[in-house]
């Protein structure tokens, strides 16, 4: 990223636009996730027709028949990239902040306790 110029002037002495460019890094966790099959016919619905199996995952444990087979985690996700723009004169442009230049939402802490991971 050091090799990226901060702007661009195009016709020199004047300031015409800046490129920014920016990386990210999104982690998350679904704290309940849940898909719903609409279009089932094996369960019988006296009013509907059908009824719609419904699977739910949530941070519990799973029993079957009273007797405990398992942990059900939630699901979790990490990516990163990176995002271009083209900045026009202004006061202040697109992602100009004052002070530090990295953005932690409030549970970027625990997430990165829980994945794993660096700043």
């Amino acid at each position: 990223m050091a090799a990226v110029p901060c702007g661009l002037p195009v016709l020199p002495p004047h300031w015409i636009f800046t490129v920014n460019v920016w990386t990210y890094e999104v982690k998350g966790e679904y704290e309940i996730f849940t898909v719903i099959d609409n279009d089932n016919e094996a369960i019988p619905e006296p009013y509907f027709g059908h009824k719609g199996q419904k699977y739910v995952r949530e941070d519990d444990a799973v029993v079957l028949n009273n007797k405990y087979i398992g942990e059900n985690t939630p699901i979790t996700f990490k990516f990163s990239g990176y995002a271009a723009t083209i900045v026009g004169l202004g006061p202040k442009g697109v992602g100009d902040k004052l002070g530090k230049s990295t953005e932690e939402s409030i549970g970027y802490e625990y997430l990165l306790s829980r994945l794993g991971g660096s700043k």
